[in-house]
């Protein structure tokens, strides 16, 4: 038997990767599977960015860059920062890396040790505990039901806080709820973490997918937390440009500096064409991100309306953000098709892929048994089809 690293053995794949090649493999087989998984929209990336890909290549910017990105995008980032959330930041103060994921997980192993505790708010992004738990340090879950929009609430977060707590995750617009914080909310929770030295890592990635304007910053709100905090974002999201893989963090330049030696080691610099093309995304005309989101509002019109047809689907929250709806599905619980009974979410969507051929996430991994999430990052009329399909699999549920 192969002996692995303990750790390594422990990581369990992304529930949101697994179920979207899954959904890949059934269609390669032949078979009309609609996916609803993945955190990845169907928009192209616009052509002005791929056109400066295209002059990157021609004038050979193909060779090694610096480890932590061009002196240029991180002038592109900390103009898109002081832009868009009126916050300042030096060069010496961001790192670039292949995708947000890569900063946070750089990041979060630069920060964290054994003992340590890291607190994350669920339902939270299935990625976060993995990174925290790889760290070393042991994930400290705070539960944010359903009946208060799945917002952290203040008091929750003071009780949760212990000696051994260094690092809280903040996520806002949300995957998989689409919660986002508003400056009320945000203000209450600045009022409990200045109390503390925890390191706060707010992690903004959907921030141009809010359907109720823009997305207020923590650290805009309590300037006092800058000292000891973390932004990480990322290009995927809002420029459709998930393969590119260019994502940034900015924070105090000795936890910078030491992600930036980290990443010497395990991966070196992200693209040389991709960091070109991702100057002229934060820095041209920024009409198609309006056009992308108002398209997300349109679909989430519509996938509200639907979930909210289905027997057994709950939805009393709207998503606010982000392009993922979160139903809670244990009204199905117990009922049973083809002699298997469904037990949780992860159930609920194998139910779905096996019976609908639609590909959903399974709430299990974002701490959230009783839901499952469906991302609407696909054209309406896939989604129309998608629910008309769901609707018929459910009636076929039987005791």
């Amino acid at each position: 038997m192969i002996k692995l690293n303990r750790k390594i053995a422990r990581l369990k794949p992304s529930a949101t990767l697994a179920a979207d090649a899954r959904a890949k493999e059934l269609r390669a087989a032949g078979i009309d599977v609609i996916s609803l998984d993945a955190g990845e929209p169907d928009f192209d990336t616009p052509e002005r960015i791929k056109a400066a890909a295209r002059k990157a290549l021609a004038e050979g910017h193909t060779k090694y860059t610096a480890v932590s990105g061009i002196p240029e995008l991180k002038n592109a980032i900390r103009s898109k920062l002081k832009r868009d959330n009126q916050l300042d930041y030096d060069a010496n103060e961001i790192i670039v890396s292949a995708g947000c994921k890569q900063a946070e997980a750089n990041v979060i192993n630069s920060l964290f040790d054994d003992g340590d505790e890291v607190i994350i708010p669920t339902p939270a992004w299935v990625s976060f505990s993995a990174m925290v738990e790889l760290s070393g340090a042991q994930v400290k879950y705070v539960p944010c039901p359903e009946s208060t929009g799945f917002l952290l609430d203040p008091e929750a977060l003071k009780r949760a806080i212990t000696p051994h707590t260094r690092g809280i995750m903040l996520n806002s617009p949300s995957n998989p709820t689409g919660t986002v914080y508003h400056t009320g909310q945000l203000t209450e929770l600045a009022r409990i973490l200045l109390e503390t030295d925890l390191w706060v890592m707010s992690d903004d990635v959907y921030e141009h997918i809010s359907y109720d304007g823009p997305v207020p910053h923590l650290f805009h709100i309590e300037p006092q937390l800058r000292g000891k905090g973390i932004v990480f974002n990322s290009l995927s999201k809002t420029y459709a440009m998930t393969g590119w893989r260019v994502g940034f963090a900015a924070g105090p330049k000795e936890v910078i500096g030491a992600a930036g030696r980290l990443q010497s080691q395990n991966s070196g610099n992200p693209n040389s064409v991709a960091q070109f093309a991702a100057i002229e995304a934060l820095t041209g005309p920024q009409d198609e991100v309006k056009k992308m989101a108002e398209e997300f509002r349109a679909r989430r019109e519509l996938v509200v309306e639907r979930i909210r047809k289905i027997p057994g689907f709950r939805l009393p929250n709207v998503p606010s953000g982000a392009f993922y709806a979160f139903p809670n599905v244990s009204e199905l619980f117990g009922l049973s098709a083809a002699g298997r009974k469904l037990t949780d979410g992860d159930s609920v969507a194998a139910f779905l892929l096996e019976e609908a051929k639609v590909s959903t996430v399974g709430g299990n991994d974002f701490n959230a048994p009783d839901h499952i999430r469906l991302s609407y990052a696909t054209s309406r009329e896939k989604l129309t089809t998608a629910f008309d399909r769901i609707e018929q699999a459910v009636k076929k549920l039987g005791k």
